[in-house]
């Protein structure tokens, strides 16, 4: 494979693992950012219902509608698991034991998790137990689907693939052309190397750029060219010498 072959295949090569690396790092931040967003949302909402509830109130529709402002959904259980009250936008099937609302039953601790409740679903459930000044249990679950964050995640994939995709594209043209621009010295090098014979040693290689490294090899190339044309010179110079004094012997 010719040198600026490989240059190019080397440069795309290192690009294109830059370019996936920082896209993936991108795509996770983001997706631990939405993720992050929907399932701090729930909580907070899920901790601000119970302590209405705790306080012995119900949810009042003006207090249910605040808190259910962003596609969040609110529901309340009692002890049993039975539906007390809930939001719109929340469909749970009563004969489904949830395992988010069921574990913080049983641990007396707040619980987070996923379920299948809204028509997006799923869901991220975060359940908060509560007793009520007469005792009685409640559980209050507060949940968001994750739609639209798998949406934006979704549109950010592909929007990452076709912009790496072309920027690795862009940049296997840019390094081969950097790399002919590059190389070109050493194509006229060869070129006028090719038009060097024993016979005529006078033709020097082109100079382009004498500081850089083609340059001072071109350079050198050229020195040892002299040398030699010197040393053919001497030698020329040894044979006519030679050849006179035979001559002039044989007389």
């Amino acid at each position: 494979m010719p040198i600026r072959w490989r240059l190019t295949v080397l440069n795309a090569l290192v690009i294109g693992a830059v370019l996936l690396a920082l896209g993936l790092a991108l795509f996770l931040l983001l997706r631990s950012a939405l993720l992050s967003g929907i399932e701090n949302d729930a909580r907070d909402r899920a901790l601000a219902a119970a302590q209405t509830v705790e306080s012995g109130e119900d949810l009042d529709p003006h207090e249910a509608e605040r808190l259910s402002l962003g596609g969040v959904f609110i529901i309340v259980r009692d002890g049993q698991g039975r539906i007390l009250d809930q939001t719109v936008g929340s469909v749970p099937r009563e004969e489904i034991r949830d395992p988010v609302w069921t574990q913080a039953l049983e641990t007396g601790q707040p619980t987070g998790g996923t379920a299948d409740y809204s028509p997006s679903a799923p869901d991220y459930v975060y359940a908060v137990p509560v007793t009520q000044p007469d005792g009685s249990a409640r559980v209050v679950e507060a949940g968001r689907s994750y739609e639209s964050a798998t949406e934006t995640l979704e549109t950010l994939a592909a929007v990452l693939i076709g912009g790496t995709l072309i920027a690795i594209l862009l940049s296997v043209g840019g390094a081969y052309l950097l790399a002919r621009a590059a190389l070109s010295p050493v194509d006229a090098v060869v070129r006028s190397a090719r038009r060097i014979t024993e016979s005529d040693l006078s033709k020097r290689l082109p100079v382009a750029r004498p500081k850089d490294e083609i340059g001072r090899l071109t350079t050198t190339i050229n020195k040892l060219l002299g040398r030699l044309e010197g040393a053919f010179a001497r030698q020329e110079e040894a044979l006519l010498r030679q050849q006179r004094f035979a001559a002039d012997a044989s007389h």
